[in-house]
């Protein structure tokens, strides 16, 4: 094993006794994060949003991304129970705390906030414990599915009332700013345990980077404002 970084598999929790007990840690607030933060979101955004959808179709898209969040919790929350990881008590990310007033606000959610999400994914799938390799394999297309909902929403808010350009405006003014929290401190204790035993791959810093990139594509190609870095982490973003 490099002793800088993790480079096996292990293939279920048993197998965790083998290693040392930080491995278990780092897997573990993984996990619970994602258990917490799925239900969180599940119940403040989307639940919400099946009653402001403003037809049929909508109303049977957001069921089903409901309905897949809901799993995606059930999912993760397995995981930490096989690791006797406690997180029914557990905080979520503060961003969970935004309220859904209306359909605007669930589309500009699903168009960007989602993103991060594929994000953190993006790293989990090749991640060495493969019990959790596998639920973001399993949820990624899901994630998809998510962001490409949040488009067709703002494709059909700007097409029916390009006066609902403001409005996505001024929501994504609101949430960009704390979706860029989601990533943690550029200098974070969590996220080098986790890289050094091959759980992400990338910064914190690096992710959030990432974010902003694929941000700014969803803003140029709606013809949206695009928000300003916020400045504590100007110094991360490449021209931010």
């Amino acid at each position: 094993m490099d002793p800088e970084r993790f480079q096996g598999e292990v293939r279920s929790a048993q197998e965790l006794d083998a290693h040392p007990p930080e491995y278990r840690t780092a897997i573990s607030k993984i996990v619970v994060s994602h258990a917490v933060n799925e239900l969180k979101g599940a119940l403040t955004f989307d639940e919400p949003a099946i009653r402001l959808a403003p037809t049929p179709k909508f109303k049977w898209l957001v069921s089903r991304n409901t309905m897949e969040e809901f799993g995606h919790h059930i999912l993760f929350a397995r995981l930490a129970d096989e690791l006797h990881a406690p997180w029914k008590d557990k905080k979520s990310l503060t961003l969970f705390d935004f309220p859904v007033v209306d359909w605007v606000d669930f589309g500009v959610i699903k168009a960007t906030v989602d993103i991060a999400e594929l994000i953190e994914l993006d790293d989990l799938v090749q991640c060495t414990y493969l019990p959790l390799r596998k639920v973001a394999k399993d949820t990624y297309p899901e994630e998809k599915f998510h962001v490409g909902l949040g488009r067709e929403i703002i494709s059909t808010l700007l097409d029916e009332d390009p006066g609902n350009r403001e409005r996505i405006n001024a929501t994504l003014a609101r949430l960009f700013p704390e979706a860029l929290d989601f990533f943690g401190a550029a200098h974070s204790k969590n996220n080098e345990l986790f890289v050094r035993w091959g759980l992400k791959r990338r910064s914190n810093s690096a992710m959030r980077a990432d974010y902003v990139r694929q941000v700014q594509e969803f803003a140029r190609k709606y013809e949206l404002k695009m928000p300003d870095v916020p400045a504590k982490y100007a110094g991360e973003i490449p021209g931010g």
